[in-house]
Formats: structure tokens, C-alpha cells, sequence
């Protein structure tokens, strides 16, 4: 899937685990700005996606040595069979595995426990990749309307760095939780494709420890009106999950 849809499915998917964690509207709209920004570290195995060019030379040079590692684990853990078919190794292998999901929301909980800048620092950082990118997508919706969803993006960005400043938001757990449901659902998303990804790695199937997972109705990434479907249906779910969070009104 493009950067965009990553994102989008991202922001559903944040929010939706604020709300199954019990959290308030705040809070839910923070996770969904977190789960934009997590959904696409998976790519970090590519020095030129999105996430991996948007620190300049930091994420370029994480995204090297991911790069690297990811090639490095293909050779030590491949099958004979698979080595023999001479792949690389290096995109859409090591860090789209559930372990990996897993490994980023660890990082996401280690950075997100350094109270109290800690969890303002995974939270900015994620909202102004993720929302940055789904705002970049819309390009049909001419000068003024970009404009505007800039802003809107500023305007979370900022609100959340001042509801840390004050000591709130989510908790680190939270934090971590969400990154890695928002890794996850990235690594979901290329399974609809027909590149596929490695969902049983580290474990053998049908004589390869990265076989690649593919839907039954996979499509092209970019060229599908499935993935436009699910991009604008991600985003417009989000005001669903919000309705789900707010506390039911009193009577009497």
C-alpha cells in the first residue's frame, strides 16, 4: 500500500485501541495521531519511503542499518530453497514480521516511560509524520483546503506538546500498545497486496521461513480502487471511535 493509505488505516486503527483501552475522546484522538505516524516505521526498511526520509540524514541512516539488518537475519535464518532463489532479503522482510510489530512498540514504551518528555516526544513525533503524510495525499483539494488541513495538523501537533507540558495524555503503555497496533496494521495492509509479507517468520512454511502471505484478492499498491476505498473509509471511521469514547450523557 502508498504511505498515505499506511497512515490512514494507521489513525483507524489508534484510535480504535483508545477506545478498547477505555480511553477518553482527548486521548482516542492522540492514539490516532500516533497509530498514523506507527503505521508507517515498517518502510523504515527503505531509505526512500516516506518514514525513512523524514528526518533527512537521521531516519536515512536508521533506515540503512534496518536495511542492513534485515539482510543480514534473510541470510541467517533462510531455507536452502529460499537462498537459492538469490533475494536480497532486505525490503518488506525483517521489519514486516509480527515480531518486529512487536519490537517497535517496545521502543515506542522504553521512550515514551522517560517521564515527562518521553511520551510528548513518541506522540509529536508520530502525529507530525502520520497526519503530515495523510494531509500530502489529498492533492485534489487545491491550495486552500491544503492549506487548512496543514493547519489542522499544526494544531494537534501543538495540542499535544502542550497537554504533555501539563503532565496528561496517554499513558506510556498505551503508547507502546498503539505503535504497535498501528506497525501491525501496515504490515497487514502490504498483505493485501499481491508483494505479500512474511506473517509466520521465524517459523517454516511449506519449506520457507519467508514465505510471503498474500490475500486471496490482492491488488497492485497505487493502482487499486480497493486501496482508495479503504484510505477514505480508515479516515472517516475516525469520527465513529470518537462518538464511542464519549462517556454516555447523564439523566436527571
Amino acid at each position: 500500500m502508498m504511505g498515505s493509505s499506511h497512515a490512514a488505516t494507521g489513525v483507524l486503527a489508534g484510535a480504535a485501541t483508545g477506545v478498547l483501552c477505555g480511553s477518553d475522546p482527548a486521548d482516542v484522538l492522540l492514539c490516532a495521531a500516533v497509530g498514523a505516524g506507527a503505521a508507517l516505521l515498517p518502510d523504515l526498511d527503505e531509505p526512500g519511503s516516506t518514514v525513512g526520509r523524514s528526518l533527512g540524514l537521521v531516519t536515512e541512516k536508521v533506515s540503512e542499518k534496518l536495511r542492513e539488518a534485515s539482510r543480514h537475519v534473510y541470510q541467517r535464518t533462510a531455507t536452502e530453497t529460499e537462498l537459492a532463489a538469490a533475494k536480497d532479503g532486505a525490503h518488506r522482510y525483517l521489519t514486516h514480521t509480527i515480531p518486529a510489530c512487536a519490537a517497535f512498540g517496545l521502543a515506542a514504551l522504553a521512550v515514551a516511560a522517560i517521564a515527562p518528555l518521553g511520551t510528548g516526544l513518541v506522540v509529536f513525533a508520530t502525529a507530525a509524520l502520520g497526519l503530515g503524510t495523510v494531509a500530502r495525499s489529498l492533492k485534489k483539494w487545491g491550495p486552500l483546503r491544503k492549506r487548512r488541513i496543514a493547519a489542522s495538523v499544526i494544531a494537534v501537533v501543538i495540542a499535544a506538546g502542550a497537554m504533555f507540558a501539563e503532565g496528561g495524555g496517554p499513558a506510556p503503555w498505551l503508547i507502546g500498545v498503539t505503535v504497535s497496533v498501528g506497525a501491525l496494521t501496515h504490515v497487514l495492509g502490504d498483505w493485501l497486496t499481491r508483494s505479500g509479507v512474511p506473517l509466520a517468520w521465524p517459523f517454516v512454511v511449506r519449506g520457507k521461513r519467508w514465505w510471503m502471505f498474500r490475500s486471496p484478492v490482492a491488488f497492485h499498491t497505487g493502482k487499486s480502487r480497493v486501496e482508495d476505498g479503504i484510505r477514505w473509509a480508515s479516515l472517516a471511521g475516525l469520527p465513529l471511535m470518537l462518538v464511542l469514547s464519549s462517556p454516555p450523557p447523564t439523566v436527571g
